[in-house]
């Protein structure tokens, strides 16, 4: 019976030990992925405290170089907003001031200047910009001969040296300020607005450019470059006669300065040019005792005006052509008398000199005359009509197409160079061996009608008031009412208004001839 127990008892003591041995077991293989765990939980964390470390020092680098970056910045800022000016640009040639402002120049151009920086200001008030401290730089670019001449044409000047004291006056009202006389040439203004223009936009401290030149589709493709977003915050375009339909599409902010520059074209009635005028004033005592010849010089007593010879000018090129109904030439006016050779009577020859008897009419030599026998050059004509506004002659397209083909082979040949208007068209050039167009290459009669043709599509600089005789360009639209190119015709001007004649203002009015001092009327 106790064996039996025994036996009972151990089986049971060895299921225990195994039952142990087991735990034992479990408890080894758990404490080992314990341990694998935490191995590995540890090479994790000591990963991220590297991690975590470089984040650290990260963020203190960013932190200095954001301090250094806000600093710059901040530094900057102030550079960009030190000293901030806004710049107007004006084309003077077509952007004129007031006539009230030029009659008195010495206090117009004073107000003109103190009007003009009021309209900017109350333009600017709501604006960042609206500090009074804020400098305006004005720069006005103008042929200063020839629009004195405009305007005295146009009575919006008494004399032309007004123009010259406003001009003076206007720089010296403010120091930012400046009236420039850019002389003759049709491109000197445009040049100047344009180069200008890119300076004061390429420079940060200008905050706003005023740009007065609206009048002149010359200045369309400028302006097309800056018409993103940064331009248009920049570029204020300045209205004065009514702008080009294009300028209208560009997107730019369009201002007008009414009580500074005026609103029209020059279109009242002009006076005549200087020369007419002194004539004028000197016939206003003594009419010419024949109509058909204003005046002559005093050679002679009145009773002894001849009427003038009637001899008729042939038709030339440089001419007014004869067969045209509106534009025949009158009756040329008598030359005035000069030394002649004559017989003596003896086999010899003298030179009889005039005398206040000869030169009024009386013949008082008998001997028989000896003509001349070189041929003088015909004097040249100008024709003005009865506004005093120069008439060109017609301007026909030359016919011969062989003519065209060779003069576009001769200019593709001496390109980048260019016919010297002055020698083809001018008969002689001023500059000599110093002109830098073309010189040597030859036109046939043919080749030089085509160019004097092309030449005839530009606008002289003097406009309808030109006194050049040798002038070879145009002074109103050859098209004349009848003209389909629109707005964007070169002769529908802002200093001469449009000059696309009617054919009533076709009909001559008074001639001009070379070496006289007197027009003759016509008809």
């Amino acid at each position: 019976m106790g064996s039996l127990l025994d036996v009972a008892s151990m089986d049971d003591l060895s299921n225990r030990f195994n039952h142990f041995l087991k735990q034992d077991a479990e408890r080894a293989q758990l404490i080992e992925v314990v341990l694998r765990k935490i191995n590995e939980d540890k090479g994790q964390l000591d990963t991220l405290t590297i991690e975590l470390e470089h984040e650290r020092e990260s963020r203190h680098r960013y932190q200095l170089e954001l301090r250094d970056l806000r600093e710059q910045r901040q530094r900057w800022e102030q550079l960009y907003n030190k000293d901030p000016y806004v710049a107007v640009l004006v084309d003077g040639d077509g952007a004129i001031f007031n006539n009230e402002l030029l009659q008195d120049p010495r206090q117009g151009a004073p107000e003109a200047a103190l009007r003009l920086t009021e309209a900017v200001r109350n333009y600017l008030k709501d604006t960042p910009l609206g500090s009074e401290d804020v400098p305006i730089v004005v720069r006005i670019f103008a042929n200063l001969n020839g629009l004195a001449k405009s305007l005295l044409h146009h009575n919006a000047i008494d004399y032309e040296d007004k123009m010259r004291v406003f001009a003076e006056q206007f720089t010296n009202s403010r120091a930012e300020f400046d009236f420039v006389n850019v002389g003759h040439g049709k491109e000197n203004a445009d040049s100047k607005m344009r180069k200008m223009f890119n300076h004061f936009y390429k420079n940060f401290q200008c905050k706003k450019i005023f740009f007065a030149g609206c009048h002149d589709n010359g200045y369309l493709h400028e302006l097309r470059e800056y018409a993103g977003e940064s331009g248009r915050q920049r570029i204020v375009l300045l209205e004065t006669t009514p702008a080009q339909p294009a300028f209208n599409q560009m997107g730019f902010e369009m201002t007008r300065f009414d009580t500074v520059f005026r609103t029209d074209f020059l279109g009242s009635p002009p006076i005549p040019p200087t020369s007419l005028a002194s004539f004028r004033a000197q016939s206003a005592t003594a009419a010419p005792a024949d109509k058909s010849v204003i005046a002559q010089p005093p050679m002679a007593p009145p009773s002894t005006v001849r009427k003038e010879s009637p001899i008729v000018r042939p038709a030339t090129t440089n001419t007014v052509r004869t067969n045209s109904p509106a534009l025949t030439p009158p009756e040329r006016q008598a030359s005035p008398a000069v030394g002649t050779v004559v017989s003596s009577g003896n086999g010899g020859v003298s030179i009889k000199y005039p005398t206040y008897a000869t030169a009024g009419g009386a013949n008082g030599h008998q001997n028989v005359l000896i003509a001349a026998t070189a041929k003088t050059k015909e004097p040249r004509v100008i024709y003005y009509n009865s506004n005093r506004q120069r008439i060109d002659p017609p301007n026909n397209k030359p016919t011969n197409p062989n003519d065209h083909r060779t003069y576009n082979e001769k200019c593709l040949r001496i390109k980048p160079k260019a016919f010297c208007n002055e020698l083809f068209l001018a008969d002689g050039c001023s500059k000599g061996p110093n002109c830098p167009q073309e010189h040597e290459v030859k036109l046939t009669p043919g080749e030089r009608a085509v160019h004097r043709w092309k030449a005839r599509g530009s606008l002289c600089t003097s406009g309808p008031y030109c006194e050049n005789y040798r002038c070879y360009l145009s002074h109103h639209c050859t098209f004349g009412d009848g003209c389909n190119r629109g707005p964007t015709c070169k002769f529908k001007t802002a200093r001469w208004g449009d000059l696309h004649h009617a054919k009533a203002d076709l009909e001559p009015d008074t001639k001009w001839v070379e070496g006289n001092d007197f027009p003759v009327r016509v008809g």
